[in-house]
């Protein structure tokens, strides 16, 4: 799993109440856990410990990969 710092206010899916997605953006900064980014596909992420989804084009676009110590 790799780990990104999100450069440009980003939409992501979140589940809420009976499980329904819901839109809301993820902010400037933020650090995400993502792997398989490569496509256009809606991957899994997991941000300030919850599991959203994201399309791996906006990760690519949208975010700078963190170097892992």
């Amino acid at each position: 799993m790799s780990t990104f710092r999100i450069k440009t206010p980003t939409i992501a899916l979140f589940l809420v109440k009976e499980g329904h997605p819901e839109a809301h953006t993820v902010p400037v900064g933020a650090i995400i856990a993502a792997e398989g980014i490569e496509g256009d596909k809606l991957i899994e992420v997991t941000w300030d410990g919850r599991k959203i989804m994201m399309f791996a084009q906006d990760i690519r676009s949208r975010a700078e990969k963190v170097l892992e110590q």
